[in-house]
């Protein structure tokens, strides 16, 4: 069954959101009905998943006027959890390969952490002290804050 009045405003908005649909569609056709809903799903899962493990990281420099410190603040827009972190990790290792600038991550947005992600932060803080740099956080939300003392890195974390 496919909703025709659907597909136009799907097209105008967000093309990708019709691969699923199309995907499952051709399946349902060729394989039996309930494969191809399960091939349909399955696709569905993996976009989900997908986006889920690229947030977006906003990259801004920063100067404070009245000591001239440069610094670099990176602000994702979700929340730190397994699929994320290993994106965000790369994406600041970069940054402090090509920089030598203090890091600041905005926490604003990031409202849930994981275990997997509090380890990942503390091996990416112990990189960073290896290198004489820091990495600050700011607006870490009391919930984050309690997963990081979780894995006893909470001493490493500037909280501001």
């Amino acid at each position: 069954m496919v909703q025709y009045s659907v597909v136009k405003p799907m097209w105008r908005s967000k093309k990708t959101d019709l691969i699923p649909g199309f995907i499952a569609f051709i399946a349902c056709l060729v394989l039996p009905l309930q494969i191809g809903i399960l091939i349909g799903i399955g696709i569905n899962m993996m976009f989900i998943l997908y986006h889920s493990a690229r947030p977006k990281i906003r990259l801004d420099k920063y100067v404070v006027n009245f000591s001239n410190v440069e610094y670099l603040m990176l602000t994702p827009d979700r929340c730190l959890i397994f699929p994320s972190v290993e994106f965000v990790r790369s994406i600041i290792n970069k940054q402090k390969r090509t920089s030598n600038l203090q890091i600041v991550i905005d926490c604003s947005y990031i409202y849930a952490a994981d275990f997997t992600a509090a380890k990942v932060i503390g091996t990416l803080l112990d990189n960073f002290q290896s290198s004489n740099q820091n990495i600050y956080f700011y607006n870490l939300k009391p919930s984050v804050a309690h997963v990081f003392e979780g894995v006893r890195i909470i001493e490493q974390v500037s909280i501001r």
